[in-house]
Parts: structure tokens; C-alpha cells; sequence
């Protein structure tokens, strides 16, 4: 799907005697619809449109590779056989790698939207965007009737909050990859980014699109007055954080460690500036059309190094991809000593997971709860809560204030013989 809107005319395009006006097709209709969105005085637009056309994607390939019938012109039918196919995705449709883990890109032979089976929540955000475009199309007239009017938009998103990493666990994973070889330059450039990243995940609460987005500017000084510190904070600014919920969160010395080391071995200066523009999340590969300042075209790898021209990671499959390799590298290790129960977990375990970790862990040490729901990024503290299973909590004391001793706790229970 192209991100501009190509200039029709009468003639190019289709009268549909709708408030669309001249569309050339229904791909051109949602284009309009995005940037409708796009246009809306609402501050998570941005990210709205990006997710949003991540997810059309998916759809016009289904259209055209599977389905092969435009949206326009869908059933009810149509519409049970599009979750059907999203919930089991066949082999065919998922994005080709080359021998270095690299997906194919859109134009290039193996090329598809998919890099991976969709999970629950992600078939749910898939299929809420598309019944949006449908009710949107049927408000002006494009479509006659939304033909996922019986299927409604899709769950909403629940929290799990037993979907964490033990702290233990993570320790482990710093220490597999501690133990794999890094014999070669781009080796240990790997090594100290990913330390970076997964660290980050784990102690600043993230999520992979913040940490995608981010750029290195993002870690910056804030003095205190108060005790005459200066500390280190990252900026998750309105572009960057998910609802457009801007916040400044203290930076951990473990983090800020290991973003010192990162940048070293990319031959970026030990602190960042305010001022730094550059992708926080670097690969080892270069830039192949880079330029100098001037204008000259880069033309060896070794030259495009020197003047720092690194490519980034910009996508979450992109840090998916890296997270779960890490994490498979370890769950590699408890399958040969046989600890197949943690294996399993980490098998399991994503970027997201350790947002949960973090959350748990702060609370559990006794961080205030509406300091770790600001840390997070909540608009709501009962989001929250979910991590401290405080309502049951509260509902166990009050159990006890009425009726002491009624409830079976662990001290005192024995199993039947």
C-alpha cells in the first residue's frame, strides 16, 4: 500500500456517488481513510496510522494472494474465512528469511506482511481495524453494509500478568549470552546491543514500539535541586509512546551501563546528547547509499563504519526477532541440563514479557503504585493493579476482619492422607 495519495481524475478513477468521491480502487479508499485518521486532532494519530496500515497490509495480501476478492465485495462469509486463515496461517504466507535472519522486504521475492503465525491479541487488533475501515466505508456511502456487522470488532486486550520472566530467569539469559562467542567485530557490536535492549526492556518497563521509535536524544540529564543530583532520565515523548502519553522516566545505573558500552563499541561517544538524532537501536550493517556530509557516496563497509552510517531497527518485528533469539539461546542450555520447565517458559517469553517483569518486580519490592502505573505509561492505576492481584488481597483482609481464621492458608493446610 503506497503512504501518498496519488492525484486521480474522473477518468483514472471510479465515481461511486459516495462521500469518498473519486477513489481508483478499494486500496485508494483506505488510503483516504488513513489519512483521515492521520488528520484528527487526537495525539496518537501517528501511531494510529502506522499500526492501522501494518494491519491493511495484511488484509490486501490476503485479498489478493488468497482471497481473491476485494474487501468492497465481502460477505459474511468472506469475513468468517478471513479468521479462519489468520488463526491458521499457512506456511506459505509467512515472510521469507535469508541465511543472516533477514526477512525479505516489500518488493523483494518472498516478500509478505506476515513474519509470524498472529497471536490472539494481534488476530484481535488485525480484525478491529478492519471492521473500523467497513464502518467508516458504510458512514459515506462506499459500501452498502458492513458485512462484519454480526462479528462485532474484536476482544479487547487483557493483561496477563503471570506472562513474566523470573529475575532469575533474565540473569540467566545475560549470562548465555555472556558465554557465546564474539570473535568477530560485528559479533560483539550484537552482543552489547542486545545487552542494551533486553536490559532496558526489563528495568525501564517498556514497550518494544517505544524503544523502536526512541532515538539516542531520548536519554538525557535532569538536575535536582532539592539534593543537587543530576540524574539520567529517558524521554518517551508523544510521537514515541503508545495513547500519545508523554513521560520522563528515571534511568537505572545498570541500564545506563550498558547504553555507555553499547555506544562505544558503534563509535558513538560514551554519553549521549540532547541533540542526538540517531536511531537508539543500531544494527552492525551499514548504510549501503550513505553519504558524506558533502554529498559523497560511502563505498566500503569499513568506511561506512568509520563515519558511523549504521542502519537501525525501526520495527517491533525487528526487536522481536533479536529478543527471541537471545531468549532461545538460553532456553537452548536448560534443555541440556534438563530443566525443561523454565525452558518452556522462556520458549514462551517475548519483549512484552519483560514489561511484565519489570512491573512485578517493582511492585514487589515496594515501589507506590501510582509511581510504577506512571512509570508504565497507564492512564489508568486499576491497569495496574492487575500485576498486585490487589483485589483479591483486599478481599482476603476483609474476609479476615469478619470472619478470622475461615480462610485455608498455606501454613495451615495438610492434604489428606
Amino acid at each position: 500500500m503506497t503512504n501518498v495519495l496519488v492525484p486521480l481524475t474522473p477518468a483514472s478513477g471510479r465515481e461511486v456517488g459516495n462521500a469518498l468521491g473519486v477513489v481508483a480502487d478499494d486500496w485508494h479508499a483506505a488510503e483516504v481513510w488513513l489519512q483521515a485518521i492521520a488528520n484528527r486532532p487526537r495525539r496518537n494519530s501517528p501511531l494510529t496510522v502506522a499500526a492501522y496500515r501494518q494491519h491493511l497490509a495484511k488484509l490486501r495480501w490476503y485479498c489478493e494472494n488468497v482471497s481473491m476478492n476485494l474487501p468492497s465485495k465481502w460477505t459474511v462469509q468472506d469475513v468468517d474465512a478471513f479468521y479462519r486463515f489468520l488463526k491458521e496461517l499457512p506456511e506459505h504466507a509467512l515472510c521469507e528469511r535469508d541465511y543472516a535472519g533477514r526477512y525479505a522486504e516489500l518488493g523483494e521475492a518472498g516478500y509478505t506482511p506476515f513474519r509470524c503465525v498472529p497471536s490472539a491479541s494481534s488476530r484481535s487488533d488485525i480484525q478491529k481495524c478492519v471492521h473500523a475501515l467497513f464502518r467508516a466505508w458504510r458512514e459515506v456511502g462506499y459500501i452498502q453494509a458492513n458485512p462484519m456487522g454480526f462479528h462485532g470488532a474484536g476482544t479487547e486486550r487483557k493483561i496477563n500478568a503471570n506472562r513474566a520472566v523470573s529475575l532469575d530467569l533474565f540473569d540467566l539469559v545475560l549470562e548465555t549470552m555472556e558465554e557465546q562467542p564474539k570473535d568477530t567485530f560485528e559479533a560483539r557490536q550484537r552482543h552489547v546491543r542486545d545487552r542494551f535492549l533486553l536490559i532496558a526492556l526489563r528495568e525501564l518497563g517498556l514497550r518494544s514500539s517505544e524503544l523502536v521509535k526512541a532515538s539516542m536524544g531520548a536519554f538525557r540529564r535532569l538536575s535536582d535541586p532539592k539534593s543537587g543530583r543530576t540524574y539520567w532520565i529517558m524521554h518517551v515523548t508523544v510521537e514515541t509512546a503508545k495513547g500519545g502519553l508523554e513521560r520522563k522516566i528515571p534511568v537505572t545505573r545498570q541500564v545506563f551501563e550498558a547504553l555507555v558500552a553499547y555506544r562505544e563499541a558503534f563509535g558513538l561517544s560514551a554519553l549521549p546528547q540532547p541533540s542526538d538524532s540517531t536511531a537508539l537501536l543500531l544494527s552492525p550493517r551499514t548504510q549501503r547509499s550513505a553519504t558524506t556530509a558533502r554529498g559523497i557516496p560511502l563505498k566500503s563497509v569499513s568506511t561506512r563504519r568509520d563515519f558511523g552510517k549504521w542502519r537501525a531497527i525501526t520495527s517491533r518485528h525487528g526487536l522481536y526477532y533479536v529478543v527471541k533469539q537471545r531468549l532461545g539461546a538460553a532456553a537452548a542450555f536448560l534443555e541440556s541440563i534438563g530443566d525443561h520447565d523454565r525452558k518452556a517458559q522462556l520458549e514462551q517469553a517475548s519483549p512484552h514479557w519483560l514489561r511484565h517483569t519489570f512491573a512485578k518486580a517493582a511492585l514487589m519490592q515496594g515501589e507506590d503504585m501510582r509511581s510504577v502505573a506512571a512509570w508504565l505509561g497507564h492512564r489508568d492505576i486499576g491497569t495496574t493493579m492487575i500485576y498486585t492481584e490487589q483485589e483479591a488481597l483486599d478481599l482476603i483482609r476483609q474476609t479476615e476482619q469478619v470472619r478470622p481464621d475461615v480462610l485455608a492458608f498455606e501454613a495451615q493446610w495438610s492434604p489428606p492422607r
